[in-house]
Parts: structure tokens; C-alpha cells; sequence
């Protein structure tokens, strides 16, 4: 009986087989469609990951280079800031040897009158107020230098301690003043025998504005 039940079904299963021929065919074409979809996907997927990691690497190349050149501008601005601060503080090293120089050749050639420290600061305010005047377009010390501007400014003299410390205490007081002790007008000076005063005009006579510190 057993064998009549299995061979009635190995017949039912063989005329099913008979029936449908392209069923197995389209399991094995189900199959090799679903490993290519895979592979399609996998494809994509690492193409997306290779993508990506292309983009972070461009994306960070150009943030370096970026940063290189924000680093390079600021490097060249600090470079050209200390460069100016050099520039002027030379200059103001030179304004300041300029009025040294003035008093020694004030204190020397001059030495009957016997100036003060209070002179000197008056006769400092003469080549001050030129410069407030409307000569500031030049340096200080090119305006002491010039020729026959000065009484007492010499090239070759010396540069002495005691001088170049008043000439750099006028020299600061001058340059924090909010106000000046007496107006730019006041831009010649007189060397007489009982001081040093600043007038308003060449050559002054008695009726001429004076002022002393």
C-alpha cells in the first residue's frame, strides 16, 4: 500500500514537472537577478564610500590651504607692523639726537649765558611748534637739521647723556601734551643774555609777542 501512495505521488509530482517547465528556470533567473542586484548595490554603495571620502579629502586640502594663506597674510601683516614700528621708532630716535645735538651746540657756544634747563626747554618748543605749525610733512630732526635754522645744531656734535636724557624727557612730554603750553605761532626764537624766548616773528622788536617756559 505504501508503494502504491508513493508512486501515485511521484505521478502527481511529474505531471505538475510536465505541466510547468519553466518554473525551476525562473528560480535559477530569480536567483542570478537578486546576486546581480547585490552586486549593483555593493557597487554603489563603495562608490558612494569612495565619493565621500574624496570629498572630505578635497574639503580638508582646501581648509589647509585656506588656513595656509590666512597664516601667510597674517604673517606678512605683523612683518609689515614691526617694520613700521621700527620705521618710527628710528625716526624718533633721530628727533631726539637732533635736539641733544641743538643744546649741546646752545650749552658750548653759548656758554656765557649760562641757558637753564628752562631755556632749553623753551628753545626745544621752537622747532616743536614748526613742526605743529604746518611742517609736521617732514621729520623733526629734518627740521632742526636744516641749514641755518638752528643756533647751536651741528651734524658732528656729540651726543651726550646729559643732553640726549633732557632732549628725550621734552621730546615725550611734548608728544603727550592734549595741550600746547603756548601756540604753534610762537615758532622763532630769541637767544639773548637773559634767556631764551620764543616770538612770533623773525627779528622780533619790543612789541613782538614773547613766551618762555
Amino acid at each position: 500500500m505504501w508503494n502504491e501512495i508513493f508512486e501515485e505521488r511521484q505521478r502527481q509530482e511529474d505531471m505538475m514537472t510536465f505541466r510547468h517547465p519553466w518554473v525551476p528556470l525562473c528560480y535559477n533567473y530569480l536567483i542570478a537577478g537578486l546576486v546581480i542586484l547585490l552586486f549593483i548595490s555593493f557597487g554603489i554603495w563603495g562608490a558612494n564610500i569612495h565619493a565621500d571620502r574624496r570629498a572630505a579629502t578635497i574639503a580638508a586640502e582646501e581648509e589647509a590651504q585656506q588656513q595656509a594663506e590666512q597664516q601667510a597674510l597674517a604673517d606678512k601683516k605683523a612683518k609689515e607692523e614691526e617694520e613700521q614700528r621700527k620705521k618710527e621708532q628710528e625716526q624718533i630716535d633721530a628727533d631726539i639726537d637732533a635736539l641733544a645735538r641743538m643744546f649741546y651746540g646752545i650749552k658750548l657756544h653759548i656758554e656765557k649765558y649760562r641757558y637753564s634747563e628752562t631755556d632749553l626747554e623753551t628753545y626745544a618748543r621752537c622747532p616743536f611748534n614748526r613742526y605743529d605749525y604746518g611742517h609736521g610733512l617732514t621729520a623733526l630732526s629734518v627740521i632742526i637739521s636744516k641749514p641755518e635754522q638752528f643756533t647751536g645744531y651741528h651734524d658732528n656734535n656729540p651726543l651726550l647723556l646729559e643732553y640726549k636724557t633732557l632732549a628725550e624727557k621734552f621730546y615725550n612730554e611734548w608728544k603727550a601734551e592734549k595741550y600746547r603750553p603756548c601756540s604753534a605761532e610762537y615758532r622763532f626764537a630769541e637767544l639773548t643774555e637773559n634767556g631764551i624766548y620764543l616770538t612770533t616773528e623773525v627779528n622780533a622788536n619790543g612789541y613782538a609777542r614773547r613766551w618762555h617756559a
